[in-house]
């Protein structure tokens, strides 16, 4: 099998091992609960004091996952989700770095464990999904 994909004769379509587009996608969506995740915190914080202190740890999951798990026509459907995944965190970053809390400085190792809970959480559902998806065939 070639680098750039194809068939050989009588084989069908090569497999991908990433679906870019879909990768493209699952980081959008994935960047889409980030953000309205992000923007409900005050209103948790407020109306759900004990869930509030959590807040942007389950919405920072639910993304990951959301993302990973859009797997597309990938053949490697953990590397595809953890890639998905880490991209929508890579997107939200500036918006980080340009609006931190007040009184609270950047945290290069929270954010480094940010990134891997995005790479193992997305990776995972990236795994299921394609499971799901492979059973369904």
């Amino acid at each position: 099998m070639s680098i750039t994909g194809g068939s050989a004769a009588g084989r069908g379509p090569a497999p991908i091992p990433v679906d870019v587009a879909a990768a493209v996608r699952a980081a959008s969506t994935g960047l889409s609960v980030l953000l309205l995740g992000g923007l409900m915190t005050p209103i948790a914080q407020a109306y759900l004091p004990v869930v509030g202190q959590f807040w942007l740890l389950l919405v920072s999951v639910a993304a990951f996952a959301t993302a990973g798990s859009q797997v597309g026509d990938a053949e490697l459907t953990h590397v595809h989700g953890a890639c998905a995944a880490l991209g929508s965190f890579l997107l939200v970053l500036p918006l980080v770095f340009w609006y931190p809390p007040a009184g609270a400085g950047l945290d290069f190792a929270q954010i480094v464990s940010a990134a891997g809970a995005a790479l193992v959480v997305g990776g995972v559902a990236g795994y299921v999904a394609g499971r799901r998806r492979d059973s369904a065939r």
